[in-house]
This record gives structure tokens, C-alpha cells and sequence, in this order.
């Protein structure tokens, strides 16, 4: 009977997975910050994301008071990011997406006056528009999986603009993906190192809780667990109001099979915004992976009062009769096993 059960939920959750890459949707985030010609930030600006693959698949968001937005829910793929704010002139982008938790994917923009022309290139603009050359080639190494050639690219760029510290993110996830994990962790903390001195605090840059968050992936893959919850941990505590970080956290130890962290995670992610209804799905199927229907069945069904057309919605619609009658079953068979250990203590009793 587990087995079957456990089969059930294989399918169900391997259809989910492929109804996430049909339709152009997935798990990736992307952020940046929206600025004007003279680094200004910008509040207010409107973000449009969409997946070339698939044009009816979108997402939108606004840049906040430090010019700051963020969206999760990218696969991989070609994009289109239009950028507009009343008075400026849009601003249109094209990038190569590749959805992976581990890699702080940044984009930021600048946006130019209504009317203005653009500014003439002097040498440092042209000193600039080098750097940039490079930092594109050291991204299409890492693209093509050629890690130790990204690496050497970027210490190019380091070497010739030291301010740039950013860039150790960049060497960390080359490192990474060399599994050469010490080194990925020592770049990662010589960016957090940075952030602390510049800016007095790891909560003034957003990316810092991505760059967190890959450290404790790292832990976890050196059979590190106590090492990773503290980077987790960090990560929440210098951004307790960032519903999608603790969700990407939850989603980590739902890999890892590590379901009771996964469980802790999705509640913070739910706790810090209510009214979202993935983190309800995936805390469902958290609790089915542990047995414990009942509680599976609350989750996917606060997921579907929230989100009654989402595209997942009719599967779970078709699951939830399936997991009624498991939870029924349980139930019974809790009640005939404690019946039976009352009437045995009954009769022990009496004789």
C-alpha cells in the first residue's frame, strides 16, 4: 500500500514538473534595481518580463521606494524585459534566462529623460564599454560550461576595476559548478565581506540572501547540514520579510528530502504573505511525502481557494478525493487499533 502511494505521488508531482515547463513557468527569481542617467533610483518604474518561447507566459512588478523589484517563477529560456516609468523613456532588454537557484541573476537599468540625447562617449565610457565586453564574455563561458575560462575572465575585469567586488559572485558559481566548493565559499564571503564594510549591513543588498542561500546548498552538498541551516538561517533573519527567499530555503530541503525544514520554511514563506498561494501547494505536498493526509489536504485546499484558475488547479481538484479517502482510512484504522487496545485492557482488567 506505501508503495503504491508513494507511486501516486511520483506521477502527480512529475506531471506538475512538466506542466511547469509547458507552459513556460518554473522556480527561477530575477531582481534588479531601476536607476536614473545620474544613478538615481527610481520608484515606481513598471517591469514586464516575458518568455519569448512562450509569448502568453508574463510576469510584472514595480520598482519600490530604493528602486528594488524581484519576480520568481522563470524557466529557462530567451526573454524580453520592458522597462517604462511616466517621463522617462522605455527601455526594452533582451537576455538568455537559466533557472537555477544557486546563481544571483541581476539586472539593472537605467533609465533616460524624455527627450534627452544620449551622453557622448568620452574614454571613461569607452573604458567602461570594454569592461562590459568582457564581463559579457566571461557570461557566455559560464553559459557554455566552460568555468575555468569565466573565472579567468572576470579576475580580468576585477584586476582593472577592484570596486567591482560583485564579480566574486560570478567565480563563486564557476567554482561551484567545478565542485571546487571551498574556493565558491571563500569568493561568496569575500562579496558578503565587502557588502558588510560598504554598506554597514548584508540587509541593505538584496542579492546577499541569494548569495546565502548557495552557500548553505554548498554546506548541504559537503554533508554539511548544521553548516547550511546557519546560512539558511542568516539568510531569514536578514530578510524576514522576503516570502520568496524562505520559499527557494523550503524548496532546497524539499530536495534534499530534508521534508521537516522544507515544512519550517514554507510556513515562514506563508506567514509573510498569506494571500500566496504556492508555498500552501508545495507545504501539501510536504505533508503527503510524510503520510500525514490531513494535513497535506488543508494545504492544497487553502492553494485552491487561492488560486481556483491556476493551471495546477485541476489535478489538485482530481487528488484531493483521492487523499479524503487515504485520510479516512488512516482515521479508521487509528480508531480499530485503539478500540482493540481499550477492549484488550478492558479484559486484563477483569480477569
Amino acid at each position: 500500500m506505501k508503495k503504491g502511494i508513494i507511486l501516486f505521488v511520483a506521477i502527480v508531482i512529475g506531471f506538475i514538473v512538466l506542466l511547469y515547463s509547458q507552459l513556460g513557468m518554473g522556480m527561477g527569481r530575477i531582481q534588479g534595481t531601476v536607476l536614473d542617467e545620474n544613478g538615481k533610483v527610481l520608484q515606481g518604474a513598471k517591469i514586464k518580463v516575458q518568455n519569448e518561447t512562450y509569448k502568453n507566459f508574463f510576469l510584472t512588478t514595480t520598482s519600490d521606494k530604493r528602486g528594488h523589484w524581484s519576480l520568481v517563477g522563470l524557466a529557462s529560456g530567451p526573454y524580453t524585459i520592458v522597462v517604462t516609468l511616466r517621463g522617462y523613456q522605455e527601455r526594452t532588454d533582451k537576455i538568455e534566462y537559466k533557472e537555477v537557484t544557486k546563481q544571483a541573476f541581476v539586472w539593472d537599468v537605467k533609465l533616460q529623460l524624455e527627450g534627452s540625447a544620449p551622453k557622448r562617449p568620452d574614454n571613461k565610457n569607452a573604458e567602461s564599454e570594454a569592461l562590459a565586453a568582457l564581463l559579457k564574455e566571461g557570461n557566455q563561458l559560464y553559459n557554455e560550461k566552460h568555468y575555468g575560462e569565466a573565472v579567468a575572465k572576470f579576475q580580468q575585469i576585477m584586476e582593472k576595476n577592484p570596486k567591482v567586488y560583485q564579480l566574486n559572485i560570478n567565480m563563486a558559481n564557476c567554482f561551484r559548478e567545478m565542485k571546487e566548493y571551498e574556493k565558491a565559499i571563500a569568493s561568496y564571503q569575500v562579496y558578503l565581506d565587502r557588502v558588510a564594510v560598504d554598506k554597514g549591513s548584508l540587509k541593505e543588498e538584496p542579492v546577499t540572501a541569494t548569495v546565502l542561500s548557495s552557500m548553505g546548498e554548498i554546506s548541504l552538498a559537503q554533508a554539511n547540514p548544521d553548516k547550511a541551516k546557519e546560512y539558511f538561517k542568516l539568510a531569514v533573519d536578514n530578510f524576514p520579510t522576503d516570502e520568496i527567499l524562505a520559499y527557494n530555503v523550503a524548496e532546497i530541503f524539499f530536495k534534499q528530502s530534508q521534508t521537516d525544514q522544507a515544512i519550517d520554511y514554507f510556513k515562514i514563506a506563508i506567514k509573510i504573505k498569506e494571500t500566496w498561494p504556492l508555498p500552501y501547494l508545495r507545504l501539501g505536498y510536504a505533508y503527503l511525502n510524510k503520510g500525514q493526509y490531513d494535513l497535506a489536504l488543508d494545504g492544497l485546499k487553502k492553494f485552491l481557494a487561492l488560486a481556483p484558475d491556476d493551471p495546477q488547479a485541476p489535478t489538485i481538484r482530481n487528488l484531493i478525493p483521492e487523499l479524503e479517502k487515504l485520510a479516512k482510512k488512516r482515521a479508521d484504522q487509528s480508531f480499530c487499533l485503539f478500540s482493540t487496545r481499550l477492549n484488550g485492557s478492558l479484559i486484563l482488567s477483569a480477569a
